[in-house]
């Protein structure tokens, strides 16, 4: 095969690096067992208001990140 061959092959099937996806899976680490235990959909969920957060606080130390979007949850999700 010819190397670019190989490389297109190797660029089409290697999955992209990504720092948001490294970060928010720091992020979601840092939760509490209680709330993640409590709460694994919601975080899980693709297209949902935690993955929305978690776009706004990219800027965040993923502990930092983790504590706004506990107390958040608490704040909208459980009382709202």
């Amino acid at each position: 095969m010819e190397n670019w061959k190989i490389s297109l092959d190797k660029y089409l099937t290697t999955e992209p690096y990504s720092d948001f996806d490294n970060w928010s899976e720091q992020v979601i680490e840092a939760f509490t067992n209680n709330f993640f235990d409590s709460n694994e959909d919601w975080i899980m969920e693709y297209d949902g208001l935690c993955n929305k957060w978690l776009i706004k606080l990219i800027n965040k130390k993923p502990k930092q990140a983790a504590i706004i979007i506990e107390r958040a949850f608490k704040i909208f999700c459980l009382h709202g």
